[in-house]
C-alpha cells in the first residue's frame, strides 16, 4: 500500500514539472526524481518523456534528443506504444529545430512505419507534413510534395480545421522554394483566416512571416517588414528565441535590399544573438549570410569571409545545400573584393558544380517518378525532353563560367539574370499548359456541341419527315369533308358526322403546327413579325371566337377593358393571340360553371393580360411543370379534357420571345388566374393601316409609274391598282428592262422589286443613279424585317413598300410624289381572276420547286423561293409566303437537313392549296 501511494505520489510530482517557469528547475528536479529509490519503470518512462517535452519547450534541443534517446530504449519492449511512437517522432522535431534535417528525415521516416503499423491515421498525416517540412528544408521539393500530398489527402478524410490550415501553411513553403509566389500567398492568406478563427496565434506568426518572405521576394518591402514585424512582435512575447533568429535574419536581408546597411547590419547582429541564446546552429547559419553581406558592403573583407566560411560549414553539416550554394557565390565575391582571384574562381565552381548538383539531383528525381506513372512510349519522350532540359541547364553553366573574369559585380548581375530568365521560363511552361488543358477542354465541349446539333438535327428531319407524312392525307381529308359538307347541307345526320371528322382534322392539323412552332423556336429560327394596329381590334378579335363557346358551356365571359379608345401597340398580332387563344381555350375547357373574365391593364413597361376561371385548378405539385411540354395535370385531365399539353409551353416561349412574362397562379378545385405581361410603349396614334367598312375614295392622281416586277400576277395586280387611281401605268419584268424603260420614258415614280432576273433590282437602283435618273425609287418586296428596310434605305432607296400592299401606303406614296386632279376615285380593285390566276399556277411552281431541289440548282431555287414568297403573300397566301422566305434565306447555308425540313413543308402547301382550289373551298 505505501509503495503503490509513493509511485502514485511520484507520478504526480513529475506531472508538476510542466507547472516550473525555468529549465533549470525543471532538469534539477527532474534529476532528482530520476535518482528516488521508488520510482518504477512507467513513471521513469512518464518522467523521461516530459522531460523532453521541457526541454524541446525551452529550446533546448540537443538535450531533449538525448531525453528521447534514452526513451526510445525504455519503451523498445513494445514498439507500436504511444511512447515509443512519441520517442522516435520527437527526436525527428529535435533534430529539424537544430537545422538537423537529414538526422531528421531518418527520424521522420522511422516514425512514419511506426504509425503505420499503429493504423492511426492522423498520426501517419503528421508525419508525411513533417517529412515535407523536412525535405523542404533541403530542397528536394518533389519528396516534399509527395509527403504533403498524403498528408492532405488524410487530413481531408480525418482532421480537423487545424490540420487543413497547417497543411496549407506547409504547403506555401514548397510554392516559395519554387519561386511560385501567387499561389503562396493565396495560401497563406487562407490559412491566416483559419488560424484566426481557431485563435491560434502561433499557426498565424508562422504565416506572417512566410508572407514577408514572399513579400521581400516580389519587392513589396514595405509589406515584408510589416508583416515579419509581426511575427517577430508574437515571438518576442513567447520568448521563441530560434525564431526569432530566423526573422531577424530575414529583416537583415530586406534592410540590404533596401540599400540600408547599417540597419541590416543590426538587425543581423540581433539575429546572431537570437540564435546564441537558443543555441541554434540553424538560426547561426542563416543569420551570417546577411551578417557577411553587411560586412562586405562596408569593406569589411576579412572579417564577412570568416563570417561567410563558418556559414558554409553549419549549412554542410545540416544538408542545407540551397544555402551552402548561395555562400559560395557570396565568398567568391569576397574573395574577389580581397584580390584573391584564384580562391574566387574555386569557389565559384565549387558553386556552379553544386548548383549544377542539385538540377540534376531534381531532374533525376523527376524521371523517377515518370518511369513509375506513364506508358514506355510516353516515357522515352519525357526522358528525352528531360536530358535536353539538362542539357540546356549544363551549357548555361558553362557560359556563365566563360563570364566569371569579367568581375564579381558582373556576375552578380548574371545571376539576379538567370534567376528572372528561370522565373518567366517557369511562367512560360505554366501559360502553355493552361492554354493546352483549354484547347483540350474547348474540343470536348465542341465535340459535345456538334453531337447536340446533330441529335437537333435528326430531330428536325424526324419532324419534317412526319409533318410532310401527315399533312399530306390530312389535307385531303379536310378538303373532301368541307366538300362533303356544301353538297349535303340537308343531310343533318351525315353534317354531324361530317363536322365531327372536320374539327378533329383540324384540332390535328393545329397539333401538327404547335410542334413544328416549338421546333423552330428550339432551332433560333423562329422570327416574331412586328406590326402596328389597335389592341382594341385584338380584344374583339378573341371576344367574338369565345363569346360563343362560353355560351354553349353556360359559362359567363367577361371583359374588363381598361383600355383608353383607340391604343395602338407594335407587336406580332398573330402570336400574341395566338397565346391569347391558347389561355381562354383552356379556361373554356377546364372550367364546367361559372365564368371565364379576361381583363386587359396599361402597366408600367407595357399591357397587362389577366385570364381567371372557375375550373378545376391545380396544386402545388403540377403547377412547377405546367409550362413543360406535353405536360398536363394527370393523366386523368388528358382522358377527360383532352389535348397534348403543347399550348402552354408554346405560349410560354412566345411571350419570352416578345420580352414578356407569362405566370400563374391556382387553386385545386377553385380556379387558375394566369398573367401576361408583353412590354410594348402604347400611344393613341391611329395605326397606319385602319380597319375599315364599305369603300375607301381617294383623290384620283396624275402622273407616270414605272413597275419592275418579275411575277406576271404579281406585275398584274399592282398595275390595276395603281392605274385604278388614274396613274399612268409602264411596267417592266426584269430589271434590266427597267433601266432601258426608265431611261427612256422618264416616269416620276419607280416601284421596284429587289430580286428579279437578269440584273437584280439593287443594281438596277445602282445604274439607274449612275446614269443620272434623280426620280424616287422605293424597294418593292415582300421583304419587310426591319434589319432589311434599314439596308435598302441604306442602298440609297427613297423607302419601301411591303407585299402585301397597303392601299393606304400606296396612296400615301403616290400622292407624295403626284399630283393631284378634281376627281374623285374608288379603290375597289377585284382581285378574284388574278387570285384564280395564281391558284392555277400553284402546281406547276411545286413541280419547279422539285426539280430545282432534286437537281441541286441554289440560286434558282432561291430565285424561285422569294417571287413565289412575293407573289403568296400579295394574294394572302401567308403559310406559303412565310415557309418559301424561310427556304429562300437556308437554302443558301450548309445545313441541308433544315433546308429539306422547310422544303417539305412548302411542297405540302402548296399541293393543299391547289386541291383547295379544286375542291373550291378557298
Amino acid at each position: 500500500m505505501n509503495a503503490f501511494a509513493s509511485s502514485a505520489s511520484l507520478h504526480e510530482r513529475v506531472s508538476q514539472l510542466n507547472d516550473l517557469t525555468s529549465w533549470q528547475e525543471v532538469a534539477e528536479t527532474g534529476e532528482r526524481l530520476r535518482l528516488h529509490p521508488d520510482i518504477s519503470l512507467m513513471t521513469l518512462q512518464h518522467l523521461i518523456e516530459n522531460l523532453g517535452r521541457e526541454a524541446l519547450k525551452h529550446q533546448k534541443y540537443q538535450i531533449a534528443n538525448d531525453y528521447f534517446i534514452e526513451l526510445e530504449e525504455l519503451t523498445a519492449v513494445n514498439p507500436v506504444s504511444d511512447a515509443f511512437y512519441k520517442a522516435v517522432k520527437s527526436q525527428g522535431i529535435a533534430a529539424y529545430f537544430q537545422a538537423s534535417y537529414t538526422q531528421s528525415t531518418l527520424a521522420y521516416h522511422r516514425a512514419l512505419k511506426i504509425a503505420t503499423l499503429r493504423d492511426k491515421p492522423l498520426e501517419i498525416a503528421n508525419m508525411h507534413s513533417n517529412l515535407g517540412l523536412a525535405y523542404t528544408q533541403t530542397h528536394e521539393l518533389d519528396l516534399a510534395i509527395l509527403h504533403y500530398v498524403s498528408a492532405h489527402q488524410l487530413y481531408q478524410q480525418h482532421g480537423d480545421t487545424q490540420d487543413k490550415a497547417d497543411i496549407m501553411l506547409n504547403l506555401s513553403g514548397v510554392y516559395i522554394r519554387q519561386l511560385r509566389y501567387n499561389i503562396a500567398e493565396e495560401m497563406l492568406l487562407r490559412a491566416i483566416k483559419l488560424f484566426n478563427e481557431l485563435q491560434d496565434d502561433y499557426g498565424t506568426a508562422l504565416s506572417q512571416a512566410n508572407l514577408g518572405v514572399i513579400y521581400k521576394h516580389t519587392e513589396r518591402w514595405a509589406l515584408s517588414r510589416v508583416s515579419l514585424m509581426a511575427a517577430i512582435d508574437y515571438y518576442e512575447s513567447v520568448e521563441s528565441w530560434q525564431h526569432l533568429s530566423f526573422e531577424y535574419a530575414n529583416l537583415a536581408t530586406l534592410s540590404l535590399l533596401e540599400g540600408n546597411i547599417e540597419q541590416g547590419l543590426t538587425e543581423a547582429n540581433f539575429a546572431l544573438y537570437y540564435a546564441e541564446q537558443a543555441n541554434s546552429q540553424g538560426g547561426r547559419r542563416e543569420a551570417l549570410y546577411p551578417y557577411a553581406q553587411a560586412l562586405l558592403a562596408q569593406g569589411q573583407y576579412q572579417q564577412a569571409k570568416e563570417s561567410i566560411q563558418e556559414a558554409i560549414i553549419l549549412a554542410k553539416e545540416a544538408g542545407a545545400a540551397l544555402r551552402e550554394r548561395d555562400s559560395l557565390l557570396l565568398l567568391s565575391f569576397i574573395e574577389s573584393s580581397l584580390g584573391q582571384p584564384r580562391q574566387a574562381l574555386a569557389n565559384y565552381q565549387k558553386y556552379q558544380r553544386l548548383q549544377s548538383k542539385l538540377l540534376n539531383t531534381s531532374l533525376s528525381k523527376r524521371l523517377e517518378q515518370y518511369q513509375d506513372t506513364i506508358a514506355e512510349n510516353q516515357l522515352s519522350q519525357e526522358i528525352k525532353t528531360l536530358k535536353q532540359y539538362q542539357a540546356l541547364q549544363k551549357l548555361q553553366i558553362e557560359q556563365r563560367e566563360q563570364l566569371v573574369w569579367l568581375g564579381a559585380l558582373f556576375i552578380l548581375s548574371l545571376g539576379i539574370a538567370g534567376v528572372s530568365v528561370y522565373r518567366k521560363r517557369v511562367l512560360q511552361l505554366t501559360k502553355t499548359e493552361l492554354s493546352r488543358q483549354v484547347a483540350q477542354r474547348t474540343a470536348q465541349l465542341q465535340q459535345v456541341a456538334d453531337e447536340l446539333r446533330e441529335a437537333n438535327q435528326v430531330k428536325s428531319q424526324f419532324l419534317a419527315n412526319i409533318s410532310h407524312e401527315i399533312r399530306t392525307p390530312l389535307t385531303s381529308i379536310l378538303g373532301h369533308t368541307e366538300a362533303l359538307l356544301i353538297d349535303n347541307q340537308r343531310d343533318q345526320n351525315l353534317q354531324s358526322s361530317l363536322r365531327v371528322v372536320h374539327r378533329q382534322g383540324e384540332h390535328l392539323r393545329d397539333l401538327i403546327c404547335d410542334v413544328l412552332d416549338l421546333s423552330k423556336i428550339e432551332a433560333l429560327q423562329f422570327e416574331l413579325e412586328f406590326t402596328e394596329f389597335e389592341l382594341e381590334s385584338l380584344i374583339n378579335d378573341v371576344s367574338d371566337m369565345f363569346q360563343h363557346a362560353c355560351v354553349l358551356k353556360g359559362l359567363k365571359f367577361v371583359i374588363h377593358n381598361h383600355l383608353r379608345e383607340s391604343l395602338v401597340v407594335e407587336l406580332d398580332y398573330i402570336r400574341l393571340k395566338q397565346v391569347l387563344i391558347n389561355l381562354l381555350g383552356n379556361a373554356v375547357k377546364f372550367t364546367e360553371a361559372g365564368s371565364i373574365q379576361l381583363t386587359i391593364t396599361i402597366v408600367e413597361g407595357g399591357v397587362e393580360f389577366v385570364i381567371e376561371d372557375s375550373g378545376i385548378g391545380m396544386d402545388e405539385i403540377y403547377l412547377q411543370g405546367i409550362f413543360d411540354s406535353f405536360q398536363q395535370g394527370d393523366n386523368s385531365i388528358s382522358r377527360r379534357f383532352g389535348g397534348s399539353g403543347l399550348g402552354l409551353s408554346l405560349s410560354q416561349q412566345l411571350v419570352d420571345m416578345m420580352g414578356g412574362k407569362i405566370s400563374v397562379e391556382s387553386t385545386l378545385n377553385k380556379g387558375s388566374t394566369f398573367t401576361v405581361l408583353v412590354p410594348c410603349v402604347p400611344s393613341s396614334t391611329p395605326s397606319k393601316i385602319d380597319k375599315i367598312e364599305g369603300l375607301k375614295e381617294f383623290k384620283a392622281l396624275s402622273g407616270k409609274v414605272l413597275i419592275a416586277e418579275d411575277h406576271d400576277d404579281n406585275r398584274s395586280l399592282f398595275c390595276r391598282l395603281v392605274s385604278s387611281l388614274g396613274v399612268d401605268v409602264i411596267v417592266a419584268n426584269n430589271g434590266a428592262a427597267a433601266v432601258e424603260v426608265c431611261l427612256t420614258d422618264f416616269p416620276d415614280l419607280v416601284l421596284m422589286d429587289i430580286q428579279m432576273p437578269q440584273v437584280d433590282g439593287l443594281e438596277a437602283f445602282k445604274i439607274l443613279r449612275q446614269a443620272g435618273y434623280d426620280g424616287p425609287i422605293y424597294a418593292l418586296t415582300a421583304n419587310v424585317m426591319p434589319k432589311e428596310v434599314k439596308a435598302y434605305l441604306e442602298h440609297g432607296f427613297t423607302g419601301h413598300i411591303g407585299k402585301p400592299i397597303s392601299t393606304d401606303h400606296l396612296h400615301q406614296i403616290l400622292a407624295k410624289h403626284l399630283m393631284y386632279i378634281d376627281e374623285i376615285s374608288a379603290m375597289q380593285i377585284d382581285m378574284s381572276d388574278l387570285k384564280a390566276s395564281f391558284l392555277a399556277t400553284l402546281e406547276e411552281e411545286r413541280y419547279n420547286i422539285v426539280d430545282l431541289w432534286e437537281s441541286r440548282q441554289t440560286k434558282s431555287l432561291q430565285n424561285a423561293c422569294h417571287r413565289l414568297a412575293g407573289a403568296a403573300v400579295t394574294f394572302g397566301f401567308n403559310d406559303i409566303a412565310q415557309t418559301a422566305k424561310q427556304l429562300e434565306q437556308v437554302v443558301i447555308t450548309t445545313d441541308r437537313m433544315q433546308a429539306q425540313h422547310f422544303y417539305l413543308i412548302l411542297c405540302d402547301e402548296l399541293k393543299v392549296a391547289a386541291s383547295s382550289e379544286q375542291l373550291n373551298v378557298i
